[in-house]
């Protein structure tokens, strides 16, 4: 059994679903710190007329420094909701697919959600489902009490695998050197890292930006096409 552990993302890059696919369990790692300005509460899409960025964030109940992920509570008005819709407007003009991706955010943010956690893990499963990966989802906390504590980051991921019973664990890309490859094998849990393609594909730009929510992806593939993408990768065992 393959298991993979990541935090829960504001709507991730395509990677991040790549490494859903890859997995026969997807675990969300839950209960961590909140970390202001990082991926749990904002993400990346084009920015308009320009070969630029912008972020979408989500909006937050303070204070939120040094709480846990699950006492994250979001602003209950549809304000920043609004405002990440405003922002998308301008792929009306050159996304071939702006109108089925504004349908799925308007499904996904119709439901009222207090809790961030809760928030990310029901939109990323929303759009997984879309994708057609049928990865089995667990959460981190509802066996964190017999995972032991890991005396350092790449020992997390070996210890939930021996306190969940699987046997293969895979990372997202880098960090190798973190990661002891002794401990997997005297444990004879199997490491491996995902290696994403993240192939261009045409955002009606002169240029590429890579790396940018999924929702990028969507508007300029649809969900036929991103789901392809999405399975366009391999992984390196290393051990």
């Amino acid at each position: 059994m393959k298991l993979a552990l990541h935090q829960p993302y504001f709507f991730p890059y395509i990677g991040y679903f790549s490494l859903m696919h890859a997995a026969d369990v997807f675990m969300f790692f839950d209960n961590v710190q909140y970390v202001r300005k990082s991926w749990m509460s904002r993400n990346r899409i084009l920015k308009p007329g320009r070969e630029q960025f912008q972020y979408i964030n989500i909006r937050l109940k303070k204070p939120v420094y040094k709480s846990k992920l699950p006492d994250c509570e979001l602003i209950s008005n549809s304000e920043w909701k609004n405002k990440i819709l405003v922002q998308l407007e301008h792929y009306k003009r050159r996304a071939p697919y702006y109108r089925e991706t504004i349908e799925l955010l308007d499904v996904i943010f119709e439901e009222e959600e207090r809790s961030l956690l809760q928030f990310n893990i029901r939109s990323i499963k929303t759009i997984a489902l879309l994708l057609k990966i049928d990865t089995a989802i667990e959460l981190f906390s509802n066996i964190e009490s017999k995972v032991k504590i890991a005396n350092e980051p790449g020992l997390w991921g070996l210890n939930t695998c021996l306190a969940f019973g699987a046997d293969s664990y895979i990372n997202a890309p880098g960090g190798e050197i973190f990661y002891p490859k002794r401990n997997f094998i005297d444990s004879g849990v199997e490491l491996g890292f995902i290696q994403h393609q993240l192939s261009p594909y045409n955002q009606h730009n002169s240029g590429f930006i890579g790396g940018l929510s999924i929702i990028d992806v969507l508007m300029f593939n649809g969900i036929e096409n991103s789901a392809k993408l999405v399975r366009d990768y391999s992984i390196k065992w290393i051990n």
